[in-house]
C-alpha cells in the first residue's frame, strides 16, 4: 500500500500567507505576533508485515490526550499538539512547539473499519490491517 501526504488546496491569490509563513520561518515569530513560536513535523516511519500496514510516529512531550487519530472517506488524520512549557529562565530553545495535522490517502487495501491506534512512551502506532485479497473462483469446464 502507498500513503500518499495530503494537502488540502489553498487559494492561489493568498499571497498574504506564504510572506507571513516566510517570515515566520525566518526569524521564528510572524509580523504581528512576537511570540517565538516553531512548526512541529511528527517524524513518521511506515512498515508492513503480511497482514498489516503500520505507521508510527514520533511525539516526544506529547500526551495522549492532545492527540487525535481519524478515519473519513479513504483518509486518515493525524493531529495533536505539543504543549509549550514555561518559558521562564529559559535561555536557549530548540525543541518545537504547537499544533500539527497529517493527512494520508489509504488504498482500498486497508480495512477502515478495524484500525488500531496506540500511544505508548510519546509513539503513536496505528496499525491498518489489509484486507484479504479476493481470488476468483476458478472453476473446471468441461470439454466436449
Amino acid at each position: 500500500m502507498t500513503l500518499v501526504k495530503w494537502t488540502p488546496q489553498r487559494n492561489m491569490f493568498n499571497v498574504f500567507d506564504d510572506v507571513e509563513k516566510m517570515i515566520n520561518q525566518a526569524f521564528g515569530h510572524s509580523i504581528l505576533n512576537k511570540e517565538i513560536t516553531s512548526h512541529v513535523q511528527p517524524l513518521l516511519d511506515v512498515y508492513e508485515t503480511d497482514n498489516t500496514i503500520v505507521a508510527s510516529l514520533d511525539l516526544p512531550g506529547v500526551e495522549k490526550k492532545d492527540v487525535e487519530v481519524s478515519v473519513s472517506n479513504g483518509f486518515l488524520t493525524i493531529s495533536g499538539e505539543r504543549k509549550n512549557i514555561s518559558s521562564e529562565g529559559r535561555i536557549w530553545q530548540e525543541t518545537s512547539f504547537g499544533t500539527f495535522k497529517r493527512t494520508f490517502e489509504l488504498t482500498e487495501a486497508v480495512v477502515e473499519d478495524k484500525i488500531k491506534a496506540q500511544f505508548k512512551n510519546g509513539v503513536l502506532k496505528i496499525s491498518l490491517p489489509k484486507a484479504e485479497e479476493v481470488k476468483p473462483a476458478v472453476r473446471n469446464i468441461s470439454v466436449s
